[in-house]
């Protein structure tokens, strides 16, 4: 449902092995999905990336990112680089791990050579065995974080936006442009007031909306995110020059 919302208040490698060849078993956190359909795994995985805005667009580019095995140290480093990551109070690592227990990314533990350690290897040892056993630390998607990464694509998800209601296209258009630069909310504000009244027009209720319904609805579309102002993703710009 549609709601005339107020401003928001934020303004005031070891590489190279595919996942086929990842041991699952080394990563007992997806074992919790183990009996659920491929389709549960999905909706549950894309609860969790959902479940905190600010964590949202991290989640699907570290998806994305670790299709290729990579270190841990490579995945925490590409937490880092996020233009959402100064938003967020978790460290990469936990965010990492997050999406381990949730079934996005397998855990894995590499030896000496840079292989995983697979469940016959650790056969008969113990923890502290397992532990001396293991070198370094790896991630990789699993087939259920790469559908929730397709599925909740920012390219996807503008262009079901943009579907909604046709007439409201241009101003979606408008601020993405504008925010090619990092933006203040008063800024957005004073560009979307010259915008046509079609544009605010709500089809739930009589009020018109407020300019920070459009803001709002790009940050849930992966269009646009706050870093110390309003910016343009990186996938919001390939968006953006499609469709002008």
């Amino acid at each position: 449902m549609e709601t005339a919302s107020m401003p928001a208040p934020r303004d005031t490698a070891v590489g190279g092995l595919s996942p086929e060849s990842a041991d699952v078993a080394s990563a007992p956190e997806a074992d919790t999905c183990a009996e659920a359909t491929f389709e549960e795994a999905v909706a549950a995985l894309t609860e969790t990336v959902n479940r905190a805005p600010l964590h949202r667009e991290i989640f699907l580019k570290l998806l994305t990112f670790c299709t290729t095995q990579r270190t841990l140290a490579e995945a925490e480093e590409a937490v880092r680089a996020c233009s959402e990551f100064p938003s967020v109070a978790q460290s990469p690592y936990r965010l990492v791990r997050t999406l381990v227990h949730a079934g996005g990314l397998y855990w894995l533990e590499l030896d000496e050579t840079g292989r995983p350690l697979t469940s016959q290897a650790k056969a008969g040892l113990t923890p502290d065995e397992i532990e001396d056993a293991t070198f370094a630390y790896a991630v990789v998607t699993t087939p259920v974080g790469e559908q929730v990464a397709e599925d909740l694509a920012p390219e996807k998800r503008l262009r079901r936006l943009f579907d909604l209601v046709p007439q409201r296209l241009t101003t979606y258009l408008d601020l993405m442009d504008f925010c090619r630069e990092k933006r203040t909310f008063k800024e957005i504000e004073a560009l979307l007031r010259t915008r046509p009244a079609a544009a605010f027009a709500s089809t739930t209720s009589s009020q018109p909306l407020q300019p920070s319904f459009f803001v709002d609805a790009l940050e849930r579309s992966g269009g646009l995110a706050w870093n110390d102002g309003w910016k343009i993703t990186e996938r919001g710009m390939k968006v953006l020059q499609q469709l002008r």
